[in-house]
């Protein structure tokens, strides 16, 4: 899930976690972040908590996919404003195909 959809969207695992909760956010800058989400949903199927076509289960694989295929690229994600560095040609790519995402 993008950021901005986690923190507006009112059941978002963020929002429906206790305030004093702890919660640890992976995102796509970590190289290691689709490796850890497949890890995540082999123990969850493991213990018994998800069965494979759970939405649970679907949306972290589809993140892990999503993380895959656009790479590491915070540059891209960015607002280019004044004292940013210009989008190189496929930063603007990437940030092209996250817009038609949405």
């Amino acid at each position: 899930m993008r950021k901005s959809q986690e923190l507006s969207d009112p059941n978002s695992c963020i929002n429906r976690s206790a305030p004093e909760e702890m919660v640890f956010v992976l995102t796509s800058r970590d190289a290691a972040a689709p490796h850890a989400i497949r890890a995540w949903v082999d123990e969850r199927l493991r213990l018994g908590k998800n069965v494979p076509g759970d939405p649970q289960i679907v949306e972290a694989l589809e993140c892990a996919a999503t993380m895959e295929r656009e790479g590491r690229v915070p540059n891209a994600l960015r607002h280019v404003g004044q004292d940013a560095e210009p989008r190189t040609d496929w930063q603007q790519r990437v940030y092209d195909e996250i817009d038609r995402e949405r």
